[in-house]
């Protein structure tokens, strides 16, 4: 997978200028946008929303101002755009590999497939991380709306999973109240992001098995008696 963060320096091949083609063209504006958006994850995990600037963003994408304008209109707009690609990023390496495996596993394992995923995915990728859990939610008022929406999304996909295990488990899962589901994520999410508040990275796949534990004890799980 292509990392989610990152800057270009005075070495590193520039883009062409794409304009021989409308398709040439299309493919650099593409690159030009992915540049623009992982220079900018780079930089807001490293100096933060606030004090970034798009001097700042055009610098380490080595894309120019003005492209940066044609792409975004503002910086807010550049966040969003990075929460997308962190969004496809999570679905792509947690969500789906969960949907795909989780008829075969039983009692907890399909849980625990997915946090581990996630933690990997946050111990991987520590600037987006830090970006997306310190600045995204004070970016702006979209972004954090944006951020709330994917947390109601995340407690509603586990509602369905919880729902899928408990009609082949019975016996190991009870019903518990819609509120339980984002309390489950909220509650799992708040023990992650302290341990990337405190960039203790190196510590987040320690996790798993609390966030197992925790999350379980929310959706009513029992363990099965030898």
């Amino acid at each position: 997978m292509e990392k989610l963060s990152g800057i270009y320096d005075a070495q590193a091949v520039g883009l062409p200028r794409g304009r021989t083609s409308n398709l040439l063209s299309s493919e650099v504006r593409e690159q030009q946008r992915r540049r623009l958006v992982k220079a900018a994850i780079h930089v807001f995990a490293e100096k933060g929303f606030v004090a970034a600037t798009i001097a700042d963003i055009v610098k380490g994408a080595r894309v120019s101002r003005q492209v940066f304008y044609e792409l975004f209109d503002s910086k807010e707009d550049c966040f969003l755009a990075a929460d997308q690609l962190g969004r496809k990023a999570l679905i792509e390496t947690v969500l789906i590999d969960l949907q795909k495996t989780q008829s075969a596993l039983a009692d907890d394992r399909w849980l625990r497939s997915a946090v581990r995923a996630y933690l990997q995915l946050c111990t991987q990728e520590p600037e987006f991380a830090k970006a997306w859990a310190i600045e995204f939610p004070n970016a702006g008022a979209r972004c954090l709306i944006q951020r709330n929406l994917f947390f109601t999304e995340l407690g509603q996909r586990l509602k369905v999973m919880h729902s899928r295990i408990k009609t082949s488990q019975p016996e190991q899962w009870r019903d518990v109240p819609d509120l339980f589901y984002q309390a489950a994520i909220g509650g799992a999410y708040e023990i992650v992001f302290r341990c990337i508040c405190q960039n203790r990275f190196e510590q987040l796949l320690a996790l798993e098995d609390v966030l197992v534990d925790f999350i379980n004890c929310a959706l009513g799980y029992r363990q099965p008696i030898a």
